[in-house]
């Protein structure tokens, strides 16, 4: 990569393969050449700040868009600028709490894409089937964007992506560059790709294709997308050994047609146990949020501290107390929109099993199992969480807790996978690779590859590998 001279280049970086040192050492090979850095978020725009050279700027593409915000709020930018709660679009425009919460999923939605015009595609259907007319929600969004667009409102607040959509739409050149370096490439949603690629200077894009996961964001694999005039892989880790890089193989190779550039494990120690000390710090990392609560219970006789990873707040704590309260027949005592728009616990479940949507059947599930005794569970999995920045992790003694999109840029010596992840076999029938979601696959691979020593496998996948005789040994 660092020798390449094409101004165009895609890097297909697998999981732990220095893909930020690498880009750091092509910049560094380039000192007369100013870097933009763009990264996904301001955690990966830091941490790379802090290892770039010094012909590199790095920036995330919202700080890029802020200057929209500014131009349409002037000094009141920071308090215009954030979340609106659908309780407050409810309030303001006199509609249903679900309408409300629909409509800043539309604006969600349409921010990230290319289109002019918020319109129905932009309605989620799990949505628009509890709506009797979703066009309404189309009305409302449309609304709610101009008051959040309004300089004069104060109530509704405009989205982050809301200023970065702006931005997009007036074709934008960014000046004071040579080249864009472009991080977590396969992350990027229309929108934020449409403004790198409209640039006339060289791009690098960097990412992992195998590890597009946001989809449900609105992200599509700009890697893949992208017009490259060369293409170069990264495929030594430094994270782990030789057996989760067995592991990411056996994977990869069986269910992505273009698989073509296998991992080698170059970490410390070679060997992965197949098998956690949960004696030690181990992190538990599930599909859901609701097995993540699955996992806090059945942890809780080994009487160690927690850390959820982005904190509880992101674990939908609620939402399960939403569903219980649902179940006990308190429906007028739900918060959250959507689980309030259920008739009854009963629609929820059939409307889980329809739609075999993993996060719907595992609540469901959460409360069937726990019961009554829901909301002590919530309250003790909460006591036992303590607040760590990560400087301070190599020093927590208890046991990590996230989901794989959390876990996503994160490591961790010791890895237990919840049981939540893709089926392999249905009926007793192995699974072809067309009938999997794509996703699916991106996001177990994501999970165990958080691993750096050793893995409790969850059993879908440890069933397919003893089936397939590709366990590692």
């Amino acid at each position: 990569m660092v020798r390449s001279r094409a101004r165009r280049l895609a890097v297909q970086a697998g999981a732990g393969a220095a893909k930020t040192t690498t880009v750091g050492a092509y910049a560094e090979a380039r000192h007369g050449v100013r870097v933009l850095y763009l990264a996904f978020n301001k955690a990966i725009q830091l941490e790379a700040a802090s290892r770039m050279p010094a012909n590199v700027t790095c920036r995330t593409t919202h700080s890029l868009a802020w200057r929209q915000a500014c131009r349409l709020f002037g000094e009141r930018a920071a308090e215009r600028v954030g979340a609106t709660y659908p309780s407050t679009v409810a309030r303001a425009l006199g509609c249903g709490a679900l309408v409300a919460s629909a409509a800043l999923q539309v604006i969600q939605r349409w921010c990230g894409s290319l289109d002019e015009r918020i319109d129905m595609q932009h309605v989620p259907p799990d949505v628009a089937m509890r709506l009797a007319d979703p066009s309404v929600v189309v009305r409302v969004a449309r609304e709610v964007w101009q008051r959040m667009t309004d300089a004069r409102e104060r109530d509704i607040r405009l989205p982050h992506d809301g200023y970065l959509k702006l931005f997009q739409m007036e074709r934008p050149v960014l000046r004071g560059h040579d080249l864009i370096a472009v991080d977590e490439a396969q992350d990027l949603n229309p929108c934020t790709f449409d403004i790198v690629r409209g640039q006339s200077m060289p791009i690098v894009m960097v990412g992992d294709s195998a590890q597009a996961i946001y989809s449900f964001r609105g992200a599509t694999n700009a890697l893949a997308l992208f017009d490259a005039q060369e293409r170069l892989p990264l495929t030594r880790s430094f994270r782990f050994g030789r057996g989760i890089a067995s592991l990411a193989n056996a994977l990869l190779s069986n269910f992505k047609d273009d698989f073509s550039a296998p991992l080698v494990g170059a970490g410390e120690p070679q060997e992965t146990r197949l098998s956690i000390d949960t004696r030690r710090t181990f992190a538990v990392i599930a599909r859901t949020n609701a097995a993540v609560f699955e996992e806090a219970v059945a942890f809780l006789p080994l009487n160690r501290r927690y850390h959820f990873v982005g904190g509880t707040e992101g674990y939908k704590l609620e939402k399960i107390l939403d569903a219980y309260l649902l179940w006990v027949g308190e429906r007028s005592q739900v918060r959250e929109p959507y689980l309030r728009s259920f008739g009854s616990f009963d629609d929820l479940c059939e409307l889980a099993e329809d739609s075999d949507d993993p996060e719907l059947k595992h609540l469901v599930r959460v409360v069937q199992d726990y019961g009554l005794r829901v909301p002590g569970l919530v309250e003790e999995i909460k006591s036992r969480h303590g607040e760590l920045d990560k400087a301070s992790w190599p020093q927590f003694d208890g046991i990590f807790l996230c989901t794989a999109h959390k876990a996503k840029g994160l490591e961790f010596e010791q890895v237990w996978l919840a049981d939540d992840y893709m089926r392999f076999f249905e009926d007793g029938r192995e699974l072809e690779p067309d009938e999997v979601e794509q996703e699916e696959i991106n996001i177990l691979y994501v999970a165990f590859t958080r691993a750096r020593a050793a893995i409790r496998l969850c059993a879908s996948f440890e069933e397919w590998l003893l089936h397939r005789q590709l366990m590692p040994t």
